[in-house]
């Protein structure tokens, strides 16, 4: 009895593993991913940017610094708690993680680990580069919590730095 029961549980689990199939609509809306190209690569402060997928907050006194997946940080004034007011947006291309000590902020940037001195935000400066670090970045494969339709990313257009909604021709990738 007791190796039935194991038979059958190892069956149920076994049947969890594989994905169910889907029928894919000749047309639907979805979403796409959107490529960074040669200006998204330089780590740069630009002006305050609409805020879209936020990954990571961070404070430190003055500053909220709230990650944008892909893109970079937007970076708040937070002096006065009831009128916080974005000030720039640090531009990291395929950023999805952060860290501050002192006055360096660690960031990926694309598959490189960088230390960037935030202690003058109009003259940032990168204190040092480790190259190669991450495993091969080609942004995530998947858009962070959608659950539908989206166009698969393709690696040879360039790191995916966002998503838009739009009309999908026979989608062949959804989560």
């Amino acid at each position: 009895m007791k190796t039935r029961l194991s038979l059958l549980f190892l069956l149920i689990s076994l049947t969890s593993c594989f994905e169910r199939m889907v029928d894919i609509p000749e047309e639907t809306i979805g979403i796409a991913p959107i490529y960074g190209d040669e200006s998204d690569k330089e780590i740069k402060i630009l002006e305050p940017q609409e805020i879209g997928t936020l990954f990571k907050i961070y404070y430190k006194f003055p500053y909220i610094y709230a990650g944008e997946f892909g893109r970079g940080l937007h970076i708040i004034d937070n002096s006065d708690p009831s009128k916080p007011e974005k000030i720039a947006f640090l531009q990291i291309l395929g950023n999805t993680d952060i860290a501050i000590k002192d006055n360096l902020l660690y960031a990926n940037y694309e598959n490189d680990l960088v230390a960037i001195d935030i202690s003058d935000l109009d003259n940032i400066q990168i204190v040092h580069t480790l190259e190669n670090v991450f495993a091969s970045y080609s942004g995530d494969l998947f858009p962070i919590g959608y659950n539908g339709f989206f166009e698969c990313i393709d690696p040879t257009k360039g790191t995916v730095i966002g998503w838009t909604e739009k009309i999908l021709v026979e989608p062949q990738c959804w989560r």
